[in-house]
């Protein structure tokens, strides 16, 4: 059984490609429930943010197909699979849970030590824990992956010196205007990075900022709360409204009062394009420049409005390298988050393989258990004046003694099961088995069926090779 991740983000490819693999909120579910019905699949999660998409499995390799998964992620993303091949990367086992604790605690994301990565994690699991797709292997590494997270933000100062990529956009129009108080700000979303990037420029000294989104309703709660927060952050003593909401089905009008601009929505369609701003040039007063940041993926702003000279635009991609040096984590918070992550991925390594003798444990346990019950019936029935009590207390003491000749035996079948080689393992754990009489010898007939299974097994192996071009191309020609 291995552990697999499947994945793109905005270290291999660029936001142009990363925005095709995006999976819409209403498709996750479905995503989810077609992936885990494939062949040898027991478990999976989907990771996606505006920087990464990323699918995590956990696997029977001698029944799953990658070529199943790969064919799936081409047909959604409108790639053909030799694409999806080369712009995505693979990991398993170790290297995908060492992956997953540093995405869980923000050191691979754009912006290093960034914590909303954090929140996305949780939402994954708790997604995949609701549609029933992860169990005991997943669940472990996704709870274990946000507790270091957790722990890390608690002990580091990891939060002081990062930024998200809502507070990144603000520091870019901060370093263009060292004033907002005369700037007016509009912001097209309502979401949870909108409201991020409407407090970002509260803190940055902003006096005015409209948000618009498609649900009216909506934008109105989100204004309000957010002017009841902003009135108690500055102690008014009469209420002032520094947000206000605006029209979102009169965009250009909205857009010509604008300074800065920020979309941050779930759309998968350009909202602000050539003609919008064509609409909002026809009636804007002013010919001051325009900047605009577009933290969705897939874009809301259509790219070719950069070669305007009367807009700055700036996408994820390049919000992330704008700021990449002024982001980076102190050296010293840095090292320490590796070294105790080193540490984390050490002990959920030592569980993972301790996994392997679960098999052997159950039948033990029950082994015990039969023996117990057996003993019991055998006492009752030779002294039946025995009272409820009596039993209990008997029970009680058996089990106790069960457990005491138990447990060096149960932590000789952990151990071997922590041996590198998972057929030298399952070797060890039944020899001990039927040492101890918990399974009977195996015949010469048994020995050689058992030989050609890992003859079989070997050539899967070779097959289960995770440079998927190679896996590619064995699926392709046979």
């Amino acid at each position: 059984m291995k552990i697999l991740l499947y994945g793109v983000n905005h270290h291999c490819a660029p936001i142009e490609i990363r925005e095709n693999y995006a999976i819409e909120e209403s498709c996750l579910n479905k995503q989810l429930s077609d992936i885990h019905s494939f062949s040898g699949i027991k478990e999976v999660a989907i990771l996606t943010t505006c920087n990464r998409t990323e699918y995590y499995l956990y696997v029977d390799p001698t029944s799953f197909k990658h070529g199943d998964l790969l064919h799936y992620i081409a047909d959604y993303s409108g790639y053909d699979v030799s694409q999806v091949i080369s712009t995505t990367y693979g990991k398993s086992n170790l290297s995908a849970a060492t992956h997953l604790f540093n995405v869980a605690s923000g050191l691979d994301s754009a912006i290093v030590g960034e914590s909303q990565i954090l929140g996305q994690v949780k939402n994954a699991y708790h997604i995949a824990q609701m549609e029933k797709t992860v169990g005991p292997i997943l669940s472990s590494l996704f709870n274990k992956a946000v507790a270091f997270s957790k722990k890390m933000h608690t002990v580091t100062k990891i939060d002081q010196v990062s930024r998200d990529a809502a507070s990144a956009a603000v520091q870019l129009f901060k370093q263009e205007w060292k004033i907002f108080s005369d700037k007016r700000f509009l912001i097209i979303g309502a979401g949870k990075m909108a409201q991020s990037a409407a407090k970002a420029l509260v803190y940055q000294g902003a006096e005015s900022v409209t948000i618009a989104s498609r649900n009216y309703e909506k934008t109105q709660e989100v204004v309000a709360k957010l002017n009841e927060w902003s009135n108690l952050l500055k102690k008014r003593e009469m209420s002032i409204r520094t947000f206000h909401t605006g029209d979102y089905s009169h965009l250009p009008m909205s857009l010509a009062k604008a300074d800065g601009i920020i979309t941050a929505t779930k759309s998968n369609n350009l909202i602000i394009t050539t003609d919008v701003i064509k609409k909002m040039n026809d009636i804007r007063f002013s010919k001051k420049n325009q900047m605009m940041m577009d933290l969705s993926v897939p874009r809301n702003i259509e790219t070719e409005l950069g070669m305007d000279k009367q807009i700055f635009l700036f996408d994820m991609d390049r919000i992330s390298s704008e700021l990449k040096s002024s982001n980076q984590l102190q050296e010293k918070e840095l090292n320490f988050i590796k070294s105790e992550l080193e540490e984390a991925i050490y002990q959920f390594n030592f569980w993972f393989q301790e996994r392997k003798s679960v098999p052997y444990l159950t039948e033990f346990s029950q082994k015990n258990n039969q023996i117990k019950e057996s003993v019991m019936m055998s006492l009752q029935n030779k002294l039946p004046e025995l009272t409820e009590h009596e039993v209990e207390v008997i029970q009680k003491h058996m089990q106790s003694v069960v457990n005491q000749l138990s447990k060096k035996s149960i932590q000789s079948l952990k151990d071997m099961a922590k041996t590198d080689s998972a057929e030298k393992a399952e070797r060890e754990m039944n020899r001990f088995a039927v040492n101890i009489g918990l399974r009977e010898e195996k015949s010469k007939e048994d020995e050689k069926s058992e030989k050609e299974d890992t003859e079989t097994k070997e050539e899967n192996k070779a097959v289960f090779n995770f440079e998927r071009k190679e896996v590619f191309q064995f699926e392709k020609y046979h």
